[in-house]
């Protein structure tokens, strides 16, 4: 196995590789996570500081360092939020070392578009049928196949109109391919530089994406910190730590947009991560 030095970076694989942010990961009986990111195998375990990890079929530590986001000072994150309110500090000891990853924009769209009105169980299921559909062939290890997630030309070229696993999904994401390919090869990377308002907005355009599909984009693959997703859970939340007056039982385009610049005002340019620790808090309730 490989290591990197966290130097004192808390990193907790247990709640960042299971907190809803990303869904090829599973945990094996020998204690490592292991899982798909772009055309590499990984397999990842933390000991005493030291993240001990290797990729298939050959190694690649800038994989690791960028989709770990090794490079962020998780300590100064983690001590300006905490300065925020106490529910939150409570939440960051509760679940110190979660961070937030840095994801390939394309699958992270695609694996979110999976996840409307979805189990996560299934929204797993119907990414690995995908994966193993249409996507490049990695490696083969203990008897099991493993496949990258597809590029947006496989995904427009398919007919997913079929598929059991996605439902009504699969027109949308055919749809949502075709056009991110008549944007130009390099849009959804591009949006990376984009102001968060401007690429929030550009995803929004694409079939099947809502606001809250293009914040999960925004702050789980384009580096777009100060976006909240507010789903079901964080509506909840929000209501009962910070809101009480709102209506529960409904989302509004408005309402949406109250409780993610609440947030903002609230938590500034780090909302999002504050977001997923109050809604991972809130996700163990149910």
């Amino acid at each position: 196995m490989n290591s990197i030095d966290l130097k004192e970076q808390p990193l907790e694989l247990d709640t960042t590789l299971a907190c809803g942010q990303a869904f090829r990961w599973r945990r094996t009986q020998d204690g490592f996570w292991q899982g798909v990111v772009g055309d590499r195998l990984v397999r990842l375990r933390v000991e005493d500081g030291v993240l001990y990890w290797k990729t298939y079929p050959d190694d690649d530590s800038s994989l690791i360092k960028d989709y770990l986001r090794l490079g962020d000072d998780v300590r100064s994150i983690y001590a300006d939020l905490s300065q925020c309110d106490t529910h939150l500090a409570e939440q960051i000891k509760r679940f110190h070392g979660l961070r937030l990853l840095r994801q390939e924009p394309s699958e992270t769209l695609f694996s979110f578009m999976c996840s409307a009105a979805n189990s996560i169980n299934r929204i797993s299921a119907a990414i690995e049928d995908l994966a193993g559909r249409y996507g490049d062939f990695i490696c083969e290890e203990n008897g099991v196949c493993y496949h990258a997630f597809p590029d947006c030309r496989r995904l427009a070229d398919a007919d997913l109109t079929a598929s059991r696993s996605l439902g009504f999904r699969g027109k949308n994401i055919m749809s949502a391919a075709r056009q991110i390919l008549e944007n130009g090869p390099n849009w959804l990377d591009s949006l990376r530089d984009a102001p968060y308002d401007q690429a929030r907005e550009q995803l929004s355009t694409l079939t099947g994406v809502g606001l809250k599909i293009a914040d999960c984009v925004c702050l789980f693959a384009l580096d777009k910190d100060e976006s909240v997703p507010v789903d079901t859970h964080v509506r909840q939340l929000a209501h009962r730590l910070f809101l009480p007056e709102i209506d529960t039982k409904s989302m509004t385009v408005g309402l949406y947009y109250t409780i993610a610049q609440m947030f903002r005002d609230r938590y500034g340019s780090r909302a999002g991560w504050a977001q997923q620790f109050l809604y991972y808090e809130d996700l163990l309730r149910t």
